[in-house]
């Protein structure tokens, strides 16, 4: 009499099974024709959309106020995204201007969907957590401040097209001052609340623009 259960206990396992698979599959094909419909109504010169969105990768940082900042920290909300660091002389400073625009301009819409901004330090060896707090609330007070080890910023930003490195060495001369420039992505990313990167704003950035086509996500 036990014998036929012993027997239906592999199959239920391969049917249930089969049927993760499938709604699997399902909810990666609805979600692979959102992304290529979206890609159809907003301006590609404005923002491109990610055909395949692109899941951030798991990775250890620190934000500004030593709380320790992982993939978690993206769900839930939408987050612009910007790799750069303080004593950027030029780019940056325009990029978290531009940053500090884009919260204005939804605050004052008073966005639908929660969002965040995300200024990430690629310079670890000179952004201290103090400096990276007095630079990123000059321009908003709501733009959190966050780095890490070269491994761990490289785990998290490599997987999203994200790079930079030094432009110049010290010299004998300003070995003591550690200056040096950093080359690096200029492009702010956008990340869904399920922790995934489903569009890239590239330079040069029109913050009216930008949440134009962020209303238009969001509402898709």
């Amino acid at each position: 009499m036990s014998e036929p259960n012993r027997n239906s206990a592999p199959v239920a396992a391969v049917v249930f099974l089969v049927l993760i698979v499938a709604l699997s599959i399902a909810v990666y094909l609805k979600w692979q024709r959102a992304n290529v419909d979206l890609a159809s109504v907003v301006d590609q010169s404005v923002m491109r959309v990610i055909p395949q969105a692109i899941p951030v990768p798991e990775a250890t940082l620190t934000k500004m106020d030593g709380q320790p900042f992982t993939r978690k920290n993206f769900l839930g909300k939408w987050t612009f995204l910007y790799f750069g660091y303080t004593l950027c002389p030029d780019v940056c400073p325009t990029e978290l201007t531009a940053l500090a625009e884009i919260a204005t301009l939804l605050r004052k819409e008073g966005a639908q969907s929660s969002w965040q901004m995300v200024f990430v330090s690629v310079d670890p060896e000179r952004d201290t957590p103090e400096q990276l707090a007095k630079f990123v609330t000059y321009f908003d007070p709501k733009i959190i401040g966050v780095t890490g080890t070269q491994t761990e910023l490289s785990l998290m930003a490599k997987p999203l097209g994200v790079g930079w490195e030094k432009a110049s060495l010290p010299t004998a001369n300003d070995a003591v001052s550690n200056s040096y420039l950093i080359n690096h992505t200029t492009s702010i990313l956008l990340v869904s609340p399920e922790a995934t990167v489903v569009g890239v704003y590239p330079t040069p950035h029109d913050p009216v623009a930008m949440v134009k086509v962020f209303n238009t996500v969001i509402n898709r």
